[in-house]
């Protein structure tokens, strides 16, 4: 029965990870016409969104219904894979550790997945007070909004665990473009999506919403990183 609420949020996000691994075209080369896999991904993330905004009370009173303590426990995880807090050091950790063992590629890889999430983030932190909607917590309609508000009530979208883990799935899968690891990144970005629907923190449409700007901004910045320091 839990399945309806993880395969909204897997699904869209999965094929943009995929489509975002499409490589840079080098310098002075005629661009490749877009694929049509990258088109279909958008119209079924773009139909999904649609229908995770016509569905967002239903999926908060379904999440919130089948709420237990061994969920709660199997749901925690969410908040080290998506949080600041966790995110950063991991970071910083990783690309000190590997420019001491010398290992300079896997720095650089590190650097650049560093830097699409800070993009992320900065985009995000930026449209949370400006686009004021409001949280499913707070017992109003979902399409309730309070533009510009400084109170975190009205700060549902876009979550900012999800922009945080698809950026970083998004870059790590572009960095190691193995089918294993985009697999594992779309499990990652449904758990942590799925994770802020249960805790009745954002609606789905949030999810889906965020899943989708979080990938588009890991994969600009890739995509420019790649352009202007020319190919590997």
């Amino acid at each position: 029965m839990r399945l309806p609420l993880i395969a909204l949020v897997a699904l869209p996000l999965c094929p943009r990870v995929v489509s975002a691994q499409s490589p840079v075209p080098a310098p002075g080369a005629t661009p490749k016409p877009a694929f049509g896999g990258e088109r279909a991904a958008w119209v079924a993330s773009s139909a999904l969104l649609a229908a995770s905004v016509a569905f967002d009370e239903q999926l908060r009173s379904f999440a919130v219904s089948h709420q237990s303590r061994e969920l709660d426990r199997l749901s925690s995880g969410a908040d080290v894979l998506g949080t600041a807090g966790h995110i950063v050091p991991a970071l910083v950790g990783t690309y000190v550790t590997s420019r001491l063992l010398g290992q300079n590629r896997f720095a650089k890889a590190t650097l650049h997945v560093g830097l699409s999430y800070a993009m992320a983030d900065a985009i995000e932190s930026l449209l949370k007070p400006t686009v004021g909607r409001v949280r499913p917590s707070v017992g109003r309609e979902p399409l309730t909004f309070r533009p510009l508000s400084a109170s975190g009530n009205y700060q549902s979208f876009p979550s900012a665990h999800v922009v945080h883990i698809a950026s970083l799935g998004t870059a790590v899968a572009m960095e190691a473009p193995r089918p294993w690891v985009t697999a594992l990144a779309g499990a990652a970005m449904a758990y942590v999506g799925a994770q802020r629907v249960y805790r009745n923190q954002h609606w789905s449409s949030d999810v889906v919403a965020s899943g989708m700007l979080g990938i588009e901004i890991a994969r600009t910045t890739m995509h420019w990183l790649e352009t202007r320091e020319g190919p590997r």
